[in-house]
């Protein structure tokens, strides 16, 4: 129905870039309200989606990648030179 409307909540958006990446057989992203590593990573894993796009993790901190690689077991992550004394504290 066109006058259908998303229901908000953790992933809201993914099962619409699920739905058009397997039926329209095109590359998606997926968005909306996605917050946690584990959250990105299962989309991906899951074929979900092609790519994942998170906007208010990084507002709120600059390095949540980073953190989220190390809690993800990533030991190959760039961090900058005068940072890598912190990346022992994650």
């Amino acid at each position: 129905s066109t006058q259908a409307q998303p229901v908000y909540g953790r992933m809201y958006q993914t099962p619409f870039a699920d739905q058009i990446r397997h039926e329209a057989n095109i590359p998606t992203m997926a968005v909306g309200n996605i917050f946690e590593a584990d959250h990105a990573n299962s989309i991906l894993m899951a074929g979900r989606a092609d790519l994942v796009c998170l906007a208010r993790p990084p507002l709120d901190n600059p390095y949540w990648t980073h953190h989220a690689a190390a809690q993800l077991g990533d030991e190959q992550q760039q961090w900058p030179l005068p940072y890598s004394p912190g990346k022992d504290q994650l």
